[in-house]
């Protein structure tokens, strides 16, 4: 575990639980996304590169809120600035991250990545994603990717867990246990 996935689990909570209980769960998702993109900016990064571990993290607050504007509410605000006076803003990718997983648990919600070497038919998905809700009791969400060096077949990130139906992979398993 990193020290920003350690630093980031209380500042996830509370922010989970402040929006649970406002009931606001997909507004603070969509405040996080919008920090998101902003802290992925060239600017954003120049002032993170630049910021020292005992420094003020001001100069990256106020690029937030200014770039963030009317579509930060006050709250989420407060929830920043609170980040950047005990000099914890420089986490705020991670607290992204684990609130998503938190909001995503709590919602019994879950995206699955599905890889395939050419696009799935509407069959294809329905089954797939009635075999996945059945299987984690969970609404499921497919993103699908074409990935044509996978010569055939689909392979599945659900989570941590990864199903590899992939021609590619089977040949290799296939070459492994001839001693090719």
């Amino acid at each position: 575990m990193s020290d920003l996935t350690i630093v980031a689990q209380p500042y996830a909570k509370a922010a989970f639980d402040y929006a649970r209980d406002a009931e606001c769960l997909n507004d603070w998702q969509q405040m996080f996304a919008i920090t998101q993109v902003i802290m992925e900016q060239p600017n954003t990064l120049l002032i993170l590169d630049n910021l020292s571990e005992e420094g003020s993290e001001q100069p990256l607050l106020d690029l937030i809120l200014h770039a963030g504007g009317e579509w930060l509410n006050q709250s989420f605000e407060n929830f920043l600035r609170i980040m950047e006076e005990s000099k914890r803003l420089k986490a705020l990718g991670e607290v992204t991250v684990q609130f998503l997983e938190m909001k995503a648990e709590y919602e019994r919600t879950m995206t699955v990545t599905v890889r395939a070497s050419e696009p799935l038919d509407e069959e294809q998905m329905a089954r797939l994603k009635q075999a996945l809700t059945e299987k984690y009791g969970k609404a499921i969400t497919l993103e699908t990717q074409l990935d044509p060096s996978l010569v055939g077949g689909v392979v599945i990130t659900a989570g941590q867990t990864v199903y590899d139906g992939s021609v590619l992979t089977n040949l290799s398993r296939l070459a492994t246990n001839l001693h090719v």
